[in-house]
């Protein structure tokens, strides 16, 4: 990884493989990944349900995590956030690198947290239970979860072609 920050990418990367929020993620401490249990523990202050949970880590997002440990170890030394640069202070928005980002891709109408939308639809896309979705994004009701059911009407199909197996 180069010496030129590579915060937005990984966050963008890590977004998209974990459903973490954007506060979750710019709020995130070294001290709460393990990368051994592939984990991170989110505290309740930091997240919008304000209870604790674990969030598995993909190899992607273990991959994404080791390059920030790296470029950080050469450019940021010392620092306890995973989103931290140098002189140890925290990254606390991506609002200019984001909306630059998005001109050069000519992409218009996208927000940092439709990531974790995308995150949830592709989850679900690939036949992943509400349930599995709610409980990965921290949601506090599988209602909240329903607005990405249309994502798999499939499912509903063979759900009821399953009964003839009986």
């Amino acid at each position: 990884m180069s010496s030129t920050r590579p915060h937005l990418a990984a966050f963008s990367r890590l977004a998209l493989n974990t459903g973490c929020r954007k506060g979750e993620l710019l709020n995130l401490e070294w001290s709460r990944i393990d990368l051994d249990r592939r984990l991170i523990l989110l505290q309740a202050k930091d997240n919008k349900s304000k209870r604790r949970r674990t969030v598995p880590l993909n190899d992607e997002a273990v991959e994404v995590l080791k390059e920030l440990s790296d470029w950080q170890s050469i450019n940021a030394p010392g620092t306890w956030w995973v989103f931290g640069r140098e002189g140890g202070r925290k990254i606390t928005t991506f609002k200019t690198g984001w909306t630059g980002a998005l001109k050069r891709a000519g992409i218009d109408n996208f927000r940092i947290h439709d990531l974790c939308h995308t995150f949830a639809s592709w989850l679900v896309m690939q036949g992943e239970s509400l349930y599995v979705v709610k409980e990965l994004l921290g949601h506090s009701s599988t209602m909240v979860t329903e607005r990405y059911a249309h994502l798999a009407p499939e499912q509903t199909a063979s759900a009821v072609q399953r009964l003839l197996r009986f």
